[in-house]
């Protein structure tokens, strides 16, 4: 089949040819249905008939598209046109690395190279090793942004293997030894071609070469790779130690993970943006005209002061600083005022998100969510008028963050949960309403800086994470503050100082406790602000200095403020609480703040005809209920409505609420209970407090008589196979078990980041998929629990909760959402809606297991917007 430009093909219209290449040719196109450029990639026409071609063009796209992240060449679709399979990609908008080769500037180098790492480590992640990795292969967009491309060479994990005739496979200069050898090859080959392109973008060289290819080869195979200090002296000695690790010829002498070759090159970039001032020392060498000092010839007056007089002043102004000191830092100007008047905003909303305060203190933004649970961003005057719906781009998920007002009040910024891609994008829309711009994808907390000249945000995760900014256009990002990474269930946030110099952001530490740290932009430096050992939401820098954070450090969650400087901390908010989410304005005369409950009430329902009651009428945070075999009784789990109090337990009442009793106990956090199919024990998932979420275990008890609860295997959730077997899962590093109740593992349910849940007497199983991009629920024929080699898989659902089975194991049930009930029948797949509605129904809900009653939670946020005036004298 001939391209030509012009030519429409499906709904793409070709633009230009961009390149050609071994696996390839691509052009640039409009995508007509919607308006948007893409990259469209054709197998070259010489190739096109062969079947091994064809089969490792679909392998790219497989491969690439199971691995959704900033620094990755997103793939939206694959396509046929004519007999010819294409591939549409993201069209980036940029030059190869190939291209800017090599990079003068130090950290823009390492900061190229710590994405590209970040993209290696997730696609490894995911089972897949890139075998090309090559500066031709790997873009910087118009955004300074690195974007990894062309997974055609990707492997993944028990496919095809795909070789070419009397050729091997990659780009010799960048071959692993064990690639040339003909061996296997997985993530540490990778490893390998990354520390040629790191040697290439630092010096401009390679680190191995050859005139021909057999001299290449000898090269790669025996010789040392040189030096970067060869060609870049003034580079740190650390940065060549780490490229000469990535390249050992052994596998087992490189870095074992990207992930780890990426943590030393941030601590390189981080040592280098350190200010180190020497101390001056004058050395004469041979040679050398010694530098005579003039002596001071107004007999020793400087200015026109004696230097006994002037040593009298020095004196003074000593005890005068001194005293300004003690004055100001250690007693402090800044005190609350006794007499500030805090006032509840009127509003329509219940379910309300993190706020922000205007500059001039006038006018506040909010998300929140509608009758029908959307989440959008509201603005409204402080004083007088109705919130305005600025945004129609609603989300379903009420923990998509807060907005943030620019400081001339033209525009906010916000952040809105992307379905699609499961993480959330920032977006820009002006406050007075219109057209919306996502200008940073894949971040959290975007909060402008007070010139209003940048946007700041987290990259990353909960897990993983560092301090960027953009211009407000999206443009120019740049590293702020590097490694605030909290480890897993940690807390992030952060806020500029008033100046621009500083951040404040909360640092979670092993005990799963924050605690305020600020970085110097400029050096680096960083200082430990506060030492309470406890639970930190949220932080803001007040123009005065102090900064404010919500705490439960005095048992409630209040606001409490500390001095930019250190020192102690003085409560600002002393009521039940939870107070959190505050903004100040530039004056710093108003002070807002959000109260914020988890609330949940426990109802039950018959599936067939409308029956439905409330079970519970304590507002408390209610979740993950199960029936017990003969209906009879309902197991829960419950916890405080304060966000930052961790602890909850399990719980069990009569199928009509009544005689409700705690059957767990402690300082820990028990989650997911499900009743045995004999009715004999319950399994849930718990964890202490102080730990990260990926720590939880799973333990049984007897409801007759709980005692000492009996350990089975380490995971999150769990669910039964039969009234001796359990499925224990991890979700947070996709492992997982089948477990007897003696504790003992019979078969692992992981594989490459797919789950299998045993069902129908082993002849289907249904099957997770975990790859950003591909989550679902997918049901396949097996045998013997084991899927059948060959056999396709159905897609039933996309969604990221524990599959709501019902116990025969015939039904797949879901929440479509306004209180409608849907199931999936097993194995054929029919979809069908259940007839009656469930008010407040979530996805925290099971069947019976006769098939006749639900039970669920209709958990939702209650809160409140509060204003202070005069907080400060």
């Amino acid at each position: 089949m001939s391209v030509e430009v012009g030519q429409t093909i499906s709904h793409y219209q070709i633009l230009e040819k961009l390149g050609e290449g071994g696996m390839g040719v691509v052009y640039k196109a409009h995508d007509v249905k919607l308006d948007r450029l893409v990259a469209l990639k054709f197998l070259p026409q010489h190739i096109a008939v062969s079947k091994e071609e064809r089969d490792r063009f679909l392998q790219e796209a497989r491969a690439a598209s199971a691995v959704v992240h900033p620094n990755i060449c997103v793939i939206y679709d694959m396509a046929e046109y004519e007999n010819q399979q294409f591939i549409v990609m993201e069209y980036v908008e940029g030059r190869t690395l190939r291209q800017i080769i090599p990079i003068s500037k130090f950290q823009e180098a390492i900061g190229y190279a710590i994405q590209i790492g970040e993209a290696l480590h997730e696609a490894h992640n995911h089972g897949i090793v890139h075998r090309d990795v090559k500066p031709e292969n790997i873009m910087v967009n118009s955004k300074n942004q690195i974007k990894v491309m062309d997974f055609g060479l990707a492997k993944l994990k028990g496919s095809l293997k795909l070789t070419r005739t009397s050729s091997t496979v990659g780009t010799l200069a960048y071959m692993a030894p064990e690639q040339i050898q003909g061996g296997e090859i997985d993530a540490r080959g990778d490893i390998f071609s990354f520390g040629i392109v790191l040697f290439e973008m630092l010096t401009g060289q390679l680190p191995f070469r050859g005139e021909h290819e057999a001299a290449m080869m000898y090269s790669i195979m025996n010789e040392e790779p040189e030096s970067v200090l060869k060609y870049r002296p003034d580079l740190s000695p650390e940065l060549d130690r780490i490229d000469h690790r990535a390249l050992e010829k052994d596998p087992e002498d490189r870095y074992q993970s990207t992930a780890d070759m990426v943590s030393e090159l941030r601590k390189v970039l981080k040592q280098s943006t350190k200010v180190v001032r020497p101390l001056a020392v004058r050395t004469e060498t041979p040679g050398t005209k010694k530098i005579e000092i003039p002596r001071d010839k107004t007999g020793g007056k400087i200015f026109g002061m004696s230097k006994i007089a002037l040593s009298a002043l020095g004196v003074v102004l000593l005890l005068i600083i001194t005293g300004l000191y003690f004055t100001v830092f250690r007693n402090g100007t800044v005190k609350l005022n006794p007499d500030m008047k805090f006032k509840t905003l009127q509003i329509s909303f219940s379910q309300i998100s993190y706020p922000a305060l205007s500059a001039d203190g006038n006018w506040l933004a909010f998300q929140a969510a509608d009758a029908d649970g959307k989440w959008d961003v509201y603005y409204m005057n402080v004083t007088v008028g109705e919130p305005r719906r600025i945004t129609f781009d609603s989300s379903s998920n009420p923990y998509s963050g807060g907005v943030d007002i620019s400081p001339d009040g033209g525009l906010i910024v916000y952040d809105r949960y992307n379905t699609k891609m499961g993480h959330n994008d920032a977006y820009l829309v002006p406050s007075i309403g219109g057209r919306t711009k996502r200008i940073v994808e894949n971040c959290l907390s975007a909060r402008w800086c007070r010139d209003g000249r940048r946007i700041g945000y987290i990259s990353g995760s909960l897990e993983k994470s560092d301090i960027w900014s953009v211009k407000p256009d999206g443009s120019n990002p740049r590293l702020e503050v590097l490694d605030t990474s909290t480890g897993s269930g940690g807390r992030i946030d952060f806020d500029w100082s008033p100046d621009g110099k500083s951040i404040v952001w909360l640092k979670t530490f092993p005990g799963n406790y924050q605690e305020l740290t600020m970085t110097e932009l400029q050096t680096g430096k960083e200082k430990q602000l506060t030492h309470d050992q406890k639970n930190i939401d949220e932080v803001c820098w007040a123009p005065n200095n102090q900064i404010i954070f919500s705490s439960n450090k005095s048992g409630n969650t209040n606001l409490w403020m500390v001095q930019a400087s250190g020192g102690e901390s003085i409560q600002i908010t002393k009521g039940g609480g939870p107070d959190v989410g505050m903004s100040i304005s530039a004056d710093g005369k108003r002070l807002l703040y959000l109260q914020q409950q988890e609330v949940g009430y426990l109802w039950r329902g018959a599936i067939a005809g409308r029956s439905i009651r409330q079970l519970t009428s304590d507002e408390r945070n209610i979740g993950w209920p199960s029936f017990s075999p003969d209906r009879e009784q309902i197991v829960f789990g419950m916890s405080d409505n304060d966000p930052l109090k961790s602890t909850s337990h399990i719980y069990i009442c009569d199928r009509d609420g009544n005689n409700r009793h705690q059957v767990t106990s402690g300082d820990e956090r028990a989650r997911w209970p499900t009743w045995s199919p004999d009715g004999k024990w319950i399994a849930y998932s718990s964890r202490k407090s102080e730990q990260p979420s990926d720590s939880a275990v799973v333990y049984i008890l007897n409801p007759e008589e709980p005692g000492l609860p009996r350990l089975l295997g380490k995971g999150i959730y769990s669910k039964w196979i039969d009234s001796t077997t359990l499925l224990i899962a991890n979700p947070f590093n996709h492992t997982g078990s089948i477990v007897t109740l003696n504790g003992k593992s019979t078969s692992l349910a992981y594989k490459d980041s797919i789950n299998l849940w045993p069902i129908l007497n082993g002849k289907n199983v249904l099957l997770t998929d975990w790859h950003l991009g591909k989550e679902g629920w997918y049901i396949v024929a097996a045998e013997n629990n084991q899927v059948l080699e060959g056999a396709k898989a159905k897609k039933l659902f996309t969604i990221g909760y524990p599959p709501n089975l019902s116990p025969d194991k015939k039904f797949f049930y879901y929440s479509e959402g306004n209180g409608i009930l849907r199931r999936i029948s097993l194995p054929d797949g029919k979809d069908e809606r259940i007839l009656d509605t469930f008010p407040g129904l979530s996805m925290a809900f099971s069947i019976s297991y006769d098939g006749k009653e639900i039970v669920y939670n209709d958990g939702r946020l209650n809160a409140k917007l509060v204003l202070i005036e005069n907080v400060f004298k």
